[in-house]
This record gives C-alpha cells, sequence and structure tokens, in this order.
C-alpha cells in the first residue's frame, strides 16, 4: 500500500507540475505577447449582416499557429525524403511555433477582435505538438538514429511506408482538419502491405511506427468527438469589386450571391471553398485584371505567408503590408516563411506582384 501511496504522490506531483508549467506559459503569452492598445471593433464596410458572414479579424493571425504545424510536418517530409527523420531538427520546430504564437497574439490583439474557441485551440495544439516533437525528437536522434546507422544508405520497406504516408498526410492538411486523416487504416495497410525483410532498422521501424500511427488514430478520435459539436465551416463570403457577377460566376469554385453597394462603390458578394480553395480563387482574381477583392468575410485586413530567399525585402515591401515574422524553413535553406499583415484591397494584386518577382505565395489565412 505504501508502494501505491507514493507512486499516487509522484503521479499527482507530476501533474502538478504539469498544470503549473501550462498555466504559467498561457498567462505569459496572454500578458506579454499583446498589443497596448485594445483591438478596434470591425464590421462590414458594405453593412452585410447575413449569419455567419462576418468573422473575427484577429482570427486571421490567430490561425497560423495551426499551419505552423502543417508547415513543419512538410519540412519534416521533405528532411525525411532527403536523408531521415533523425535529422529532423525538432527543438527548432517546437520553437518556432512558440515564437509565431507571440507574433500573431501580439498582432491579432491589435488588429480586431479574436475568439476565445481560436485562442484555446492554439494552446491545445501548441501543448499537443510540442509533447509529440519533443518525444518524436528523443526517440528519432537517439535510438531511430543508430537503427538509421545500422541501415547505412539503404531505406527499408517501413521507412518506405512511412515517407509515403508523410507525403499523402501533408497534402491533406492543406485542405482537410488533421483528426479526419485515417490513422488507424494507415496502421492495418502498414502490417498488411509492407514485406518485411528481418534487419534491426526493420524490427524497429516496425515498433515505432506502430506506436505512432496508433497514438495518432486515438488522439484524432478523440479530437474528432469534440470537434463533432462545432464542425468546421469550409467556406467563406467575400466581397469582389471591378467584376460583373457574369464573369464572377464563370469562376471555378466561385458562387455569387448577389451584387451590394455602399458609400464608397459597388462589389459582389461571393461564396468561395476556404483554405487551399480561397488561395486558388485569389490567385484567379489576379488572372482577371482589375479585379479585386473588397473585404472578406466583414475584414479588411488578412494574414499572408510568402516563401522568399533572404534578400527579398525590395519586392515583399512592393507588395505592401507589414512584415511581422520572419521563420527559418528547415527543409530550403537560405528561405525564409515571411508573414505579412496585408490590406485586403491590396491582396489580389499583392500576390501577384509578388508571384510576377519569382517569390512564393504560400498561404492566405482566412479567419
Amino acid at each position: 500500500m505504501s508502494r501505491l501511496r507514493k507512486s499516487l504522490y509522484a503521479l499527482g506531483a507530476l501533474v502538478a507540475v504539469a498544470a503549473i508549467a501550462i498555466g504559467g506559459t498561457i498567462l505569459r503569452f496572454e500578458k506579454v505577447c499583446v498589443a497596448d492598445k485594445p483591438a478596434p471593433a470591425v464590421t462590414s464596410e458594405f453593412g452585410i449582416t447575413d449569419g455567419g458572414y462576418q468573422r473575427a479579424q484577429g482570427d486571421t493571425f490567430l490561425t497560423f499557429p495551426e499551419w505552423y504545424i502543417v508547415h513543419a510536418y512538410n519540412d519534416l517530409t521533405a528532411v525525411t525524403a532527403r536523408s531521415s527523420e533523425s535529422d529532423f531538427h525538432y527543438l527548432s520546430s517546437i520553437g518556432g511555433f512558440w515564437s509565431s504564437l507571440c507574433s500573431a497574439t501580439q498582432r491579432a490583439s491589435a488588429s480586431g477582435p479574436a475568439t476565445a474557441d481560436q485562442k484555446a485551440t492554439n494552446y491545445i495544439i501548441g501543448f499537443s505538438f510540442t509533447a509529440e516533437m519533443a518525444s518524436m525528437g528523443l526517440y528519432e536522434e537517439t535510438l531511430g538514429a543508430l537503427t538509421e546507422w545500422t541501415a547505412g544508405d539503404k531505406k527499408t520497406a517501413e521507412d518506405e511506408f512511412n515517407l509515403a504516408l508523410l507525403k499523402e498526410y501533408s497534402t491533406f492538411l492543406y485542405q482537410t482538419p488533421w483528426y479526419q486523416f485515417p490513422f488507424g487504416e494507415k496502421l492495418l495497410r502498414f502490417w498488411r502491405d509492407t514485406p518485411f525483410t528481418p534487419s534491426i532498422r526493420a524490427v524497429e521501424r516496425r515498433g515505432s511506427l506502430s506506436t505512432q500511427y496508433a497514438g495518432r488514430w486515438a488522439y484524432a478520435a478523440l479530437m474528432r468527438f469534440i470537434a463533432g459539436y462545432d464542425p468546421a465551416d469550409l467556406t467563406i463570403r467575400s466581397v469582389v469589386g471591378r467584376s460583373t457577377p457574369a464573369e464572377l460566376a464563370a469562376m471555378k469554385g466561385v458562387t455569387v450571391v448577389r451584387e451590394v453597394d455602399n458609400k464608397g462603390g459597388h462589389g459582389v458578394l461571393v461564396e468561395t471553398a476556404r483554405y487551399a480553395g480561397f488561395d486558388a480563387f485569389v490567385r484567379e482574381l489576379g488572372r482577371h485584371p482589375p479585379s479585386s477583392l473588397l473585404e472578406v468575410a466583414g475584414n479588411q485586413h488578412i494574414l499572408v505567408t510568402i516563401i522568399a530567399p533572404d534578400a527579398a525585402d525590395a519586392a515583399l515591401a512592393a507588395a505592401g503590408g507589414e512584415i511581422i515574422f520572419r521563420l527559418p524553413i528547415q527543409s530550403s535553406p537560405g528561405s525564409r516563411r515571411i508573414g505579412i499583415d496585408l490590406p485586403i484591397r491590396s491582396l489580389v494584386s499583392g500576390v501577384a506582384g509578388l508571384e510576377a518577382a519569382g517569390l512564393k505565395f504560400e498561404h492566405a489565412y482566412d479567419y
């Protein structure tokens, strides 16, 4: 009984320390990573009051940390394809998440209201991402690196399966919530379809990858259960200027809602997909000058990320907006992921100009 009591005391102490660390981190971010002045109210300049149209301005910045994890997995995939998981810098990836969260929180607090749900989501995924990357890094840089050494430059069938899964997962994340990825199905296929050739590396990969897939499957099931109470809205509405309803209706994935007016001009309210679908819509408008976006979900500012070499400041300045962070990309040394607070009315022309200058428009973070 005394041994059980000691174990319970130790577990309780561990939980208390974790709770203090988590609470302290949240308090620090909510105190340090905020602007000096409160965020202003933001409403549609066209007086649009349709249900679900107006979204929180600050959330365009606070959605970036979620996407940071998507980008981190793309980095992990590229590094794994080039060498192995053991060469990925897991601690740097963790640091990048928290650094970007601070920058995003600070800009959101100055730009406009943000939702409590988005803030809570960022902390939940932040701590889970930290735990996942830390445990993966500890394992891959020790035992994983050792078994990789025994295999030399040759990838096992297990390595090839995991690399294919990482590539599929990275693509999947650009349009679909991560917890909908079929980890359980992949685990079954891993054992059913991957040929086993006995070696130290093959045995180790079988065990470690099975544990990873099973753990993610269980966590994803929990997240699907929670998300079922508040499913993500996969569409968004915007006001487009200098385009006719007929021109917009002819564009793939665009639904014309109605024409709208304000004192400053005329526009067309449209509905499109979010995420990658919205990025494609921005690019499509850029191919139909002088089309422009006048507001998106009732907002006048949006966060975009650009992939650019270190010496690209002149092209970035020409696009307008304000740079709020620069993050290194492990899989592309010498390049940076640059976050820009861009006025909505400059979004279409700014993206077109950046791509014409040879830079890569990566994503517009659509609330």
